[in-house]
């Protein structure tokens, strides 16, 4: 797959992740909200972090099972043309692979979101 696929996979992505979510309820006025520390407020939020910074975050999604967006976040480095020191691109490659096995191991349950980790996950694969 090419850099377009990538960036087409990408859109898809985003886009369908923006149609999966609820409206928030309104809060009072003058009321705090409260946003979970654990949970990222965005892709967006991931853009501009260091790639160790991204891994730890995609690595931290596989461990609440959300694959795709793992996925997602490595796709975005490679997207992204970030560069990696050695130890960096050594951790990438592992976290590509402990992602593609989560990957695998959805589609198996029949998980209807594994196959677009998969092909992220191909896309973002080293060259």
């Amino acid at each position: 797959m090419g850099l377009s696929s990538l960036a087409s996979a990408f859109v898809l992505l985003a886009g369908a992740g923006c149609n999966s979510k609820e409206a928030p309820a309104l809060a009072p006025a003058g009321a705090a909200q409260v946003v979970p520390a654990a949970v990222p407020e965005s892709a967006a939020a991931y853009a501009t972090n260091s790639p160790t910074e991204v891994i730890t975050a995609a690595r931290t999604l596989l461990k609440a099972g959300n694959v795709e967006e793992a996925a997602a976040q490595l796709a975005r480095l490679q997207l992204q043309g970030a560069s990696f020191s050695a130890q960096q691109a050594k951790d990438y490659r592992q976290a590509l692979s402990e992602a593609y096995d989560h990957a695998i191991e959805a589609a198996q349950r029949g998980d209807p979101r594994a196959q677009t980790a998969l092909q992220l996950l191909r896309a973002a694969g080293p060259r």
